[in-house]
């Protein structure tokens, strides 16, 4: 081979490492990462909606536990922690909010409850980016209004959760709920998405959970993408209502095999 011709060779070989260099993480090789929340809480709310519109939010290799029948579950679910730790950092306060489909675990016999998820919102900007690395779409809402009126054990307290701009969909969560530091026993919650780097387990371990009831409803616009998953611009939740407390939790992010 000619000295122009191996010229040529290296020339490709380097464009190609050039260009892969050049590719995020998720592209590549998605890398897992863990968080750490401390002195949270939490609150629940199930309801039924319309399966063909959860199918259509749902990717096929997700199976909604109401698939054959006219309705089935959405899960609302919002955290306010003391502390969030992404990946060994140094924690800070943060809220989430989750929106997602109750679905067939997609691993038999792991966790208590396997959700799709259709929206994820976090007031913390390293958890959005990390998991916009892996490809989920986490939205970085800087100013999550999180507002609990008491944490006092026993007495009913008003509570509301707002997701402002740059959120979508933008919603109100709001209510009463009942604190209870009791502890119920442990639990394990298991968020999925589809991305480009596979499909994303987001599973979260809670040690020791305070289990209790809430009273809450949710408002957003009858147009946007949640009002027409719901029907409407109004949710209730007779299916599950909580409110929880749990002083730790480990949640593990990673490409499920």
């Amino acid at each position: 081979m000619s000295t122009r011709s191996l010229l040529s060779v290296f020339a490709i070989i380097a464009a190609g490492l050039a260009i892969t260099a050049g590719q995020p993480a998720s592209a590549k090789n998605p890398l897992p990462f863990g968080v750490e929340f401390s002195d949270c809480v939490e609150s629940i709310g199930v309801e039924l909606a319309q399966t063909a519109d959860v199918v259509a939010l749902t990717p096929p290799e997700f199976t909604p536990v109401g698939a054959g029948t006219p309705v089935s579950p959405i899960v609302v679910r919002t955290a306010d922690c003391a502390g969030i730790a992404v990946d060994g950092h140094k924690p800070k306060p943060g809220s989430i909010v989750q929106i997602g489909a109750v679905i067939v675990p997609p691993e038999i016999g792991v966790g208590d409850i396997n959700n799709y998820t259709f929206w994820y919102y976090t007031t913390d900007e390293k958890l959005a980016h990390k998991l916009r690395e892996l490809g989920v779409s986490a939205q970085h809402v800087e100013n999550i209004g999180y507002v609990l009126e008491s944490e006092q054990v026993g007495i009913p307290s008003d509570f509301a959760v707002t997701i402002r701009r740059p959120g979508q969909p933008r919603l109100t969560l709001q209510g009463s709920v009942d604190p209870s530091d009791t502890p119920t026993g442990s639990f394990e919650a298991i968020w999925w998405q589809k991305t480009a780097a596979g499909n994303i387990r987001m599973d979260t371990n809670v040690p020791v959970i305070a289990i209790s009831t809430a009273n809450l409803i949710l408002n957003t616009d009858a147009a946007n993408a949640l009002g027409q998953l719901i029907g409407g611009d109004t949710l209730g939740f007779p299916i599950i209502q909580q409110f929880n407390m749990f002083p730790d939790a480990h949640m593990d992010v990673h490409a499920a095999p």
